[in-house]
């Protein structure tokens, strides 16, 4: 689709039209709500606030009282500071090995924290796989618990699995040893289709399907997989409720979410050409908004609409606040925006969308736990409960299936043997 042009944007409060219309997605029509429109002026004016702030120019960025006093996420995810300081300060310096670099997205995603990184390079030097030691990482970390540090950041922390700690980031370095071991970037390799690559990621248990996504996102970053934008998406909770917000429909939504979200990414320049919108693209080629940037602004429209339309219902949990307190600083200097540089590869501009996938996550059979194990003509095999069912569809599974779909789940059930003073 054509890039968006360069200009300044209207506030998002402006308002360009009443009521609804109806739109036709996926074969079904929908009616649209006002919510709908402020998406589109909350977009356009994000992404022109990052623009002054990277420009160097004084605040206010904006005269959106919301937006001004209230911190919201960037249109585009690769913009947020977390994102800039994955690309420049965690993949693209040091090893390129796909192991390591697997290795480091992995472990920052897990915290998804700036200082808990900087912590552990500060404590022990350079982060590598081929020279990891849990229990030096181990130290680090109960340490700067203990004093009172937070190792984790509230908007993206991950349940832990349970692999014999209480500690939550003792179980989460369990968790990043058994995605190494079992070679994840070779399998991320072998996959032809983004939608598989999340489909591996997601049957680790402890992730679950928004937090798999998020970590493929944050692996798009890399060299370890080449996939476009466009190929796939995942809509979390806020999203969806965003989408609840924007749309309303007697039909339910919940299944149509990804098809949703590709209509509001192909359709994009209508809906800012049709509210007198103009939009700055991203970085020299001036990219649209891909489908992650759609579902990550409609999480924070979800937000924004609790008070610009207190009226509007989701399905997300209801807050009195829809952000922190945002206070600009005294100063501000200009800052240069860093575009992963894996994005060059000729892959990254052909749009892949698995056949009969359709951007939907698939029902797939999940282990939720190991039950118990035996030994059938001398191979292992493990008594299974898969996640939504009871004990009665319980299945015997050879030990063989769960190194490349649960292996985390087998070192669970170890650990609880462990536990108990048996062994396996």
């Amino acid at each position: 689709m054509p890039a968006i042009r360069n200009a300044r944007q209207k506030s998002t409060g402006q308002a360009s039209r009443q009521g609804s219309n109806i739109v036709t997605i996926a074969g079904k029509k929908i009616k649209t709500t006002e919510v709908f429109d402020t998406f589109w002026r909350f977009a356009a004016e994000r992404k022109a606030i990052d623009d002054r702030r990277r420009a160097g120019l004084p605040p206010p960025w904006t005269e959106d009282p919301i937006l001004s006093s209230l911190r919201f996420c960037n249109t585009f995810r690769v913009c947020d500071r977390a994102s800039q300081y994955l690309i420049t300060n965690v993949i693209e310096t040091g090893s390129q090995d796909p192991s390591e670099l697997t290795f480091r997205v992995i472990l920052f995603n897990i915290f998804t924290n700036i200082k808990t990184w900087e912590l552990l390079e500060n404590e022990i030097g350079e982060l590598t796989w081929a020279a990891y030691d849990q229990s030096t990482y181990a130290n680090v970390l109960r340490s700067a618990k203990d004093d009172g540090v937070s190792l984790y950041t509230g908007s993206y922390q991950k349940p832990a699995p349970k692999l014999g700690h209480k500690e939550a980031f003792m179980n989460h370095l369990e968790f990043l040893e058994v995605l190494m071991n079992n070679g994840l970037q070779k399998q991320l390799a072998k996959c032809k289709y983004m939608a598989d690559a999340f489909d591996v990621i997601a049957a680790m248990p402890g992730m679950g399907d928004f937090n798999a996504y998020q970590l493929l996102l944050d692996l798009s970053y890399t060299s370890v997989i080449n996939f476009s934008e466009s190929d796939f998406v995942v809509a979390g909770l806020g999203a969806r409720s965003g989408i609840e917000k924007c749309f309303s429909s007697t039909l339910p939504l919940a299944g149509m979410l990804p098809q949703i979200i590709r209509w509001m990414f192909e359709t994009q320049n209508e809906h800012f050409q049709r509210l007198g919108l103009t939009i700055s693209g991203l970085g020299p080629e001036n990219l649209p908004l891909q489908l992650c940037d759609i579902e990550h602004t409609l999480c924070e429209v979800d937000k924004y609409a609790r008070i610009a339309h207190p009226k509007a219902r989701g399905s997300g949990r209801p807050k009195t606040v829809a952000g922190r307190q945002y206070q600009p600083p005294v100063t501000e200097q200009p800052m240069t925006l860093h575009l992963p540089l894996a994005w060059s590869h000729p892959s990254r501009k052909i749009v892949r969308i698995k056949p009969g996938k359709h951007d939907k996550v698939t029902k797939r059979y999940v282990v939720d736990k190991i039950m118990d194990h035996r030994n059938d003509g001398g191979k292992r095999e493990y008594r299974v409960r898969w996640a939504g069912y009871s004990a009665k569809d319980d299945t015997w599974e050879p030990a063989s299936m769960f190194g490349k779909d649960a292996p985390l789940h087998i070192e669970e059930y170890h650990a609880a043997l462990r536990k108990k003073g048996r062994t396996v």
